[in-house]
C-alpha cells in the first residue's frame, strides 16, 4: 500500500486539514501530526499511468486493425459476387439520362447451373393474356412463319396507328400482310433475300438489311445453308433511319437465325433506353431445351440465360413459350410490357 506524510513547506503542522466531500457535506477530518493517510485509490504511480496510456493506445489500434479486416473482406466478397452479379443500371448507364425503374435498378443475374432453369424460365407464364391472335403461318406458307401477338388492352395495339417491326422475312410475307391488314404500320427486314427495298404494300416497306450489334457486313444464312454476306446495321441506327427513335414500336418481331444474340447485346449495353418504348416482342430462339450437358461459362446457354434475366429487369415478362411442332427444335417467345388500360 502507499502512503504519503501530510507536510507543509515550513515545518510540521500539529494537524492537517483535509477536506472531502460525503452526501454533498464538507466534513474536516483531524489527523494527528506524521499520520500518514492511505491514498491506494487516489494517487498512482507514474509507471501505471504510463501503462494505462499504452494499454488504451495499444486497444485501439486493434479496433482499427479488426475495422480495416472487416472492409477488406466485404471488398473481395462483392468481387467475387458469390457466383453472381449485381447490375445496377442507375449506375451502368447514368450518364446517358436513362431513367431507371425498380424493376432495374439492383438488377440481380445468377449463373445458370443446367437446363432446367431455363425451362422453368420459359414455361412459366409471367403475363397471361386474354386475347390472343395469329399473325402468319396461314395455309399454303410455311406454319413456322405462325406468330402470336397479345391485343388484351393493358398492350393498347390500336389499328391505325400501330407500328410493328419484323427482321427475318424469308420470303414468307404472311405475318406482314396480317398486321397491314389488322392496319398497323410494318417496317420489315431481310438481308438474304433477293431482293432490294420496295414498298410491297400500303402499310408495308421491305428493307434488304439485318439487325446485328454493328453497322456493315455480316455472313448470314448458316443455319439455312445458304451462306452469304450481308448487310446488317444496330436497332437504333435503324429507328433513326426510320425517323422512330421516340415511336412507341407496338410489335418487334425477331427470326434472325441465332442473330438475336447480338440484338440483345447491344441493345442491353448500348441502347437500353430504347427497350422502354417497345409494348412486345415475339421471337424465335435458337438453343435447346433438351438433351444438353455442357451450360458451361462459354455456352450458348449462359448468354441467353443473362439476356432473359435482363429482359426480365427491364419490365418484360413472358407471355407465352411456343413451338410450332413436336419436331420443332426451336421455341417462340412471345414478351411483354404491361401498360395500363385506361383510355
Amino acid at each position: 500500500m502507499c502512503t504519503v506524510k501530510v507536510e507543509t513547506l515550513t515545518g510540521l503542522l500539529e494537524t492537517s486539514q483535509l477536506r472531502r466531500k460525503d452526501t454533498g457535506v464538507e466534513q474536516q477530518i483531524s489527523l494527528p501530526s506524521h499520520q500518514t493517510l492511505p491514498l491506494t485509490s487516489q494517487v498512482s504511480s507514474p509507471n501505471e499511468e504510463v501503462n494505462m496510456v499504452l494499454m488504451v493506445r495499444w486497444n485501439m489500434a486493434l479496433i482499427a486493425l479488426a475495422v480495416l479486416l472487416i472492409f477488406f473482406i466485404t471488398l473481395i466478397l462483392s468481387f467475387r459476387g458469390e457466383g453472381r452479379t449485381n447490375l445496377n443500371p442507375s449506375s451502368i448507364y447514368k450518364d446517358q439520362g436513362i431513367p431507371v425503374g425498380s424493376s432495374e435498378a439492383g438488377c440481380v443475374v445468377q449463373p445458370l447451373v443446367n437446363l432446367s432453369q431455363l425451362r422453368h424460365y420459359l414455361n412459366t407464364v409471367e403475363a397471361p393474356c386474354m386475347t390472343m391472335r395469329q399473325f402468319g403461318g396461314r395455309a399454303p406458307a410455311a406454319h413456322d412463319g405462325l406468330k402470336l401477338a397479345c391485343l388484351d388492352c393493358q398492350y393498347n395495339i390500336q389499328p391505325g396507328s400501330c407500328i410493328v417491326l419484323s427482321f427475318g422475312v424469308n420470303n414468307d410475307w404472311g405475318f406482314e400482310d396480317d398486321f397491314a391488314e389488322y392496319n398497323c404500320k410494318v417496317h420489315s427486314f431481310d438481308p438474304t433475300m433477293d431482293v432490294e427495298d420496295h414498298q410491297r404494300a400500303p402499310n408495308i416497306q421491305f428493307y434488304r438489311l439485318g439487325l446485328s450489334n454493328y453497322k456493315g457486313t455480316k455472313s448470314l444464312g448458316q443455319m439455312r445453308g445458304s451462306k452469304k454476306m450481308s448487310r446488317v446495321d444496330r436497332y437504333e441506327n435503324i429507328l433513326k433511319r426510320l425517323n422512330l427513335t421516340d415511336s412507341v414500336i407496338d410489335y418487334l418481331k425477331i427470326d434472325i437465325e441465332l442473330s438475336e444474340l447480338d440484338f440483345f447485346q447491344d441493345m442491353f449495353f448500348s441502347s437500353p433506353h430504347l427497350l422502354r418504348n417497345i409494348k412486345q416482342i415475339g421471337m424465335e430462339v435458337h438453343h435447346k431445351l433438351e438433351g444438353v450437358s455442357d451450360v458451361g461459362g462459354s455456352s450458348v446457354y449462359q448468354q441467353f440465360w443473362k439476356y432473359y434475366q435482363l429482359m426480365h429487369c427491364y419490365g418484360f415478362r413472358v407471355i407465352l413459350m411456343y413451338t410450332h411442332s413436336r419436331r420443332s427444335m426451336w421455341r417462340e417467345v412471345l414478351w411483354g410490357r404491361l401498360g395500363d388500360c385506361s383510355p
